[in-house]
């Protein structure tokens, strides 16, 4: 059985901002989707980026979401578009509103969809989250976003719970971007240091830090806890958003036909969408 390796960091430059925005109205324009809701709201903070002084912490996800609208329109604007519409338009502006983030939870979830379809599997929503089959085997799929550092271990109890209910193998896909934004120095973050900073904000603080607690808490159902953070920085002139990847094996679960290894390495492999 070979041990997955922790990947680290896509980054995804946005020095095509018009391309982005063009592919990301063009969906909404089609789908009429309300100029009141989030994304559109969204569209007009990344748009103004030039023209305020970006001191206001939630304004900083503004990269991040914008960029992974993009990936999930990208992927799966024609096969799910009502599904896309519903998230992308729920939740306030504002990620640390501390408000509802159902919009949000459910955009997490068609991201995780666009990597593994991207990689070539088949997947379907429905419970836990998303699930696929591959070689005989069914993979269960269970997606949460911890507003805060002190939620990250029970949300991988309840998103074990939920892959505990199903046959198959587990895998507890983590977006801890909210999370590492709330910790992370973000006002003068550059291209030498980003990536050490995510490192440590995501697999030291978070992670490593809590794999005994973590291999207690996912029992017998979960072999890969799957996790995923973004931060936003600025390289030169260009703004750019980096996405950290960590897949952490719970080497008591995994056996010699799980085909994990081969799944999260092409998962892995993803890279971001290109705008044209």
């Amino acid at each position: 059985m070979t041990t997955l390796k922790k990947n680290f960091a896509h980054l995804g430059a946005i020095t095509n901002s018009e391309g982005l925005l063009k592919t990301i109205k063009s969906f909404l324009e089609a789908n009429e989707v309300e100029r009141s809701t989030r994304i559109w709201g969204i569209i007009i903070l990344f748009e103004e980026k030039e023209l305020k002084s970006w001191t206001d912490l939630p304004k900083t996800l503004i990269f991040h979401e914008v960029l992974e609208v993009f990936e999930i329109i990208s992927i799966l604007g024609h096969i799910c578009p009502k599904m896309i519409v519903e998230a992308i338009s729920k939740d306030h502006v504002n990620e640390l509103s501390g408000k509802s983030q159902k919009g949000r939870n459910t955009q997490f979830e068609l991201f995780i969809a666009s990597k593994y379809i991207q990689a070539g599997y088949n997947v379907q929503f429905g419970e836990p989250d998303l699930f696929f089959y591959h070689l005989g085997n069914r993979y269960n799929i269970a997606c949460k976003r911890p507003q805060s550092k002190n939620k990250i271990l029970s949300n991988i109890k309840k998103a074990s719970k939920q892959i505990s209910l199903h046959d198959g193998f587990g895998i507890v896909a983590l977006d801890l971007t909210p999370t590492s934004i709330r910790n992370f120095d973000w006002r003068s973050p550059d291209s030498s240091n980003v990536f050490e900073s995510g490192q440590d904000l995501i697999w030291n603080n978070f992670l490593n830090s809590n794999r005994r607690k973590i291999n207690e808490l996912v029992g017998k159902y979960v072999s890969i806890v799957h996790v995923y953070g973004g931060l936003n920085h600025k390289i030169k002139n260009n703004y750019a958003y980096s996405l950290f990847d960590y897949a952490l094996e719970i080497k008591s679960n995994r056996t010699e036909n799980d085909y994990f290894h081969e799944i999260i390495n092409k998962v892995q492999s993803v890279r971001p969408c290109r705008t044209s």
